[in-house]
């Protein structure tokens, strides 16, 4: 009779050397929270926003060559043209814009503390008081305009 040991072993998908991590981010912006979602296969550490720039600033550690990335951001964060800089230089990356959020994917060989930033060109909620005051204005004039026709 002949044995032979087992051994089970996982592996990554063809051309994946390193399998992803999913995290979730809530990032507040005035009175609303907005879920940033990240999977990379290097250890993301932080993501901070900075409402005056429109800007998400994501801080990972990689410890290999051939890092990958994809984020999605809500379109209400921020939205337009976005535009992807690691470590203060233009990164390619691929955009893919949609209606409810924007999808990035990068790729770079960089090891070490690396910090991408997402920078768009619209900040949705700094127009939510502008909003209010022209529902506000509108509710009035229909309200109105019976009662003017009368004179």
């Amino acid at each position: 009779m002949l044995t032979v040991p087992a051994f089970a072993q996982i592996s990554a998908p063809k051309g994946l050397d390193h399998p992803g991590i999913k995290w979730d981010w809530p990032i507040k912006a005035e009175n609303y929270t907005f879920d940033v979602t990240t999977v990379s296969n290097y250890d993301l550490k932080n993501v901070t926003f900075n409402k005056m720039n429109k800007e998400l600033v994501f801080l990972g550690n990689s410890s290999f060559h051939g890092s990958i990335a994809e984020i999605t951001i809500p379109t209400n964060l921020i939205g337009g043209n976005l535009t992807v800089t690691q470590d203060g230089k233009p990164l390619s990356a691929i955009i893919i814009p949609g209606t409810d959020s924007s999808t990035i994917m990068l790729k770079f060989n960089q090891t070490g503390i690396t910090n991408t930033s997402v920078i768009g060109t619209t900040y949705l909620p700094e127009f939510s008081n502008v909003a209010l005051l022209v529902m506000i204005l509108s509710i009035t004039m229909v309200l109105l305009m019976p009662r003017l026709g009368k004179f």
